[in-house]
């Protein structure tokens, strides 16, 4: 015997479909989800989903289901000094090369520091790549980098100084033309300057990095207190990676307890409580040493010098797959870099509140 539904009351008038975002023509168009699941019933094979955008990190790509995603918006978030810029930077690098569009906006660096970077960055891959441990002639290499960023060396000259930093000019000539770099102004860059920047890349596969979230400026809405302007601009650029049909990663800043805490959570970040409803995924940056329980290096003090070489990635939250994951990565800072196989955290993490810690 099956169960039937049954009611007392008259045959009711149809419902219209609720209405439904319009990606294309930007108004409103109703779809029914009947007709929806019939359209998908109907289909002979699966149908085919965008893929996502790897970050080049391992196991993070693993944990994140293959990366980030068009329509995603992903929020680092770290203290000062912990490798946000380095490792977003990386991230945009990976993408380009993969062949798709990466659109860094900087509001910390001009375009010849992060040329720099880069640079050093593709100068410590082919220093491992080859083997080579030269410390002395890799630190005056980068040291040449440096001289660069400041003004005080012109980059022809250091590029024509070493055969390394040759092959490091020519991996980036591979990539190049799809890693598009800005200046963000305080003033100017606000989320419209930004729609316009990827509208100027129709048909692409892109991400934009946006370095970082409390720079954005809002206009005509001065009198907002930082909570309210943070949660302007994370809706904006959620709206922007949905309407946009783009991957959006998005350094965030920490707040002042932040600052002072031994860890850094979501709570910490400023303006957290938009960061949190609005990111699909959000990643915090910890030092190692000072993350890790006191219990591991009471009796063992080699682990100190072991720690204070990585960073922690958490991925605090995590819409495609799994949060409160903790990764760990190996800190290679002298070429603005990260070693991208990393592994998972076996030590046990400071919690607030943990007793005896």
């Amino acid at each position: 015997m099956t169960d039937t539904i049954t009611t007392d009351q008259p045959p009711a008038r149809p419902i219209e479909p609720e209405p439904v975002d319009d990606p294309v023509a930007g108004h409103l168009m109703p779809r029914r989800a009947v007709d929806t699941l019939g359209k998908l019933n109907a289909a002979e094979v699966q149908i085919p989903r965008p893929a996502p955008f790897p970050t080049g990190f391992v196991p993070l790509d693993d944990v994140l289901h293959g990366g980030v995603r068009a329509g995603d918006l992903l929020v680092m978030g770290g203290k000062p000094g912990q490798g946000k810029t380095i490792a977003a930077l990386q991230w945009a690098r990976h993408t380009a090369v993969r062949g798709n569009l990466a659109l860094f906006v900087c509001f910390e660096h001009d375009d010849v520091t992060l040329m720099s970077r880069l640079l050093a960055c593709e100068l410590g891959e082919v220093a491992e790549r080859r083997g080579c441990d030269d410390d002395v002639r890799l630190e005056d290499l980068r040291d040449g980098l440096r001289g660069v960023a400041i003004g005080a060396y012109p980059l022809r000259d250091v590029l024509d100084s070493d055969e390394l930093l040759l092959e490091a000019e020519e991996r980036i000539a591979l990539y190049g033309e799809r890693l598009v770099m800005a200046r963000g102004s305080g003033t100017k860059t606000d989320l419209a300057a930004l729609n316009e920047l990827v509208e100027r890349h129709p048909g692409q596969r892109a991400v934009l990095f946006v370095d970082y979230i409390q720079k954005v400026p809002v206009p005509g809405r001065g009198s907002l207190n930082e909570s309210d302007r943070v949660s302007a601009v994370t809706e904006g650029l959620k709206e922007l990676a949905l309407s946009q049909h783009v991957g959006v990663v998005a350094i965030a800043a920490a707040d002042q307890a932040g600052l002072m805490s031994r860890r850094l959570r979501l709570h910490h970040l400023r303006g957290s409580t938009a960061l949190a409803y609005e990111a699909d995924i959000v990643i915090l940056l910890n030092d190692k040493l000072t993350t890790v329980s006191k219990s591991h290096v009471a009796y063992d003090a080699t682990l100190v010098d072991r720690f204070r070489q990585y960073t922690i990635f958490t991925v605090e939250k995590n819409r495609n797959g799994s949060g409160d994951v903790d990764l760990e990565f190996h800190r290679d800072f002298l070429n603005y870099r990260f070693q991208p196989v990393g592994g998972r955290v076996l030590e046990r993490l400071w919690e607030e509140g943990m007793p005896g810690d």
